[in-house]
């Protein structure tokens, strides 16, 4: 019971902070000092800037993903090789006779 009173305490006070931090932000820009036109404008930029700089990250994120993917290939690859069975020239895996040992009555 009282880790659900204490959830509900958490989530309201991020919801006072979230609305706290809007309602600022909006009077900020209400009476900022510069034109409207002239704020909008460079909010424009300013997103701008931010999805060029969010695009090449990801397409760095991306190449570097694929290289370590990559890797973990080759390196997957080269432990199949060395541990487990090679084909026959048919394209099967060699079939491998044990020797089974009979129990003996002593």
């Amino acid at each position: 019971m009282k880790e659900n009173r204490w959830g509900r305490g958490i989530l309201r006070a991020v919801a006072a902070f979230s609305l706290g931090a809007t309602a600022g932000s909006l009077l900020t820009l209400l009476y900022a000092p510069a034109s409207g036109a002239f704020t909008r404008r460079r909010l424009v930029m300013k997103a701008r800037s931010l999805q060029r700089n969010a695009a090449r990250r990801f397409g760095k994120t991306q190449r570097v993903l694929a290289t370590k993917a990559e890797r973990v290939r080759e390196a997957a690859s080269g432990w199949i090789t060395e541990h487990l069975p090679h084909r026959n020239s048919n394209g099967r895996h060699p079939v491998r006779h044990r020797k089974i040992q009979h129990a003996t009555a002593h």
